[in-house]
C-alpha cells in the first residue's frame, strides 16, 4: 500500500530565484512605465509665471509635422520686452507676444491684432515641452 500525500503539502521546486527576481523586476518596470504615461496624460498647461520663468529669453525649438513649415526645425525666442523672434531654415520673422486669459498669444510685427494666435504650453520632461498645436519642443538647439 502506497501512502499518498496531498499535493498542497509538497514543497514546490523548480522555481529558480532568478525567475522570481526577473518577474519582480519586470512588474516594477511595467508599473514605472504606466505611471510615466499617466503623468504625461495628466500634464496641465503651464501657468503664465512658469512660462515666464522657464521659457522667456531661451530658444524654444521644434519641428511641425504639418503646415507650410512641416519637417523644418524652427526656434522661437520670447523676449522679456514682449517681442518674439522665430528663426529656422533660412527664415527670420520678428513679432510680438502677450498673455491673454492665461494663454501665450503671438503675431508677426506687421499683422493686425486679429491675426494673433494663442496657444498653451505644457512641460513634458526636463527642458521638453509641447504646445497646444501638438508640436513637441525643447530648449534649443535640439538634436
Amino acid at each position: 500500500m502506497t501512502l499518498m500525500r496531498p499535493t498542497f503539502l509538497v514543497p514546490r521546486t523548480g522555481y529558480a530565484a532568478g525567475t522570481i527576481a526577473s518577474f519582480a523586476i519586470g512588474t516594477f518596470a511595467v508599473l514605472v512605465t504606466l505611471l510615466s504615461w499617466i503623468r504625461l496624460a495628466a500634464a496641465e498647461p503651464m501657468t503664465v509665471d512658469e512660462f515666464r520663468r522657464e521659457l522667456v529669453g531661451v530658444p524654444l525649438c521644434g519641428t511641425p509635422e504639418s503646415g507650410p513649415f512641416s519637417g523644418k526645425m524652427l526656434c522661437t525666442v520670447h523676449l522679456p520686452d514682449g517681442t518674439a523672434v522665430v528663426a529656422g531654415q533660412g527664415m527670420l520673422v520678428r513679432g510680438t507676444w502677450e498673455v491673454d486669459a492665461g494663454r501665450i498669444c503671438r503675431r508677426n510685427a506687421h499683422d493686425p491684432l486679429e491675426r494673433r494666435r494663442c496657444i498653451d504650453y505644457e512641460k513634458t520632461g526636463q527642458d521638453h515641452y509641447r504646445n497646444s498645436d501638438g508640436i513637441d519642443l525643447c530648449i534649443g538647439p535640439c538634436p
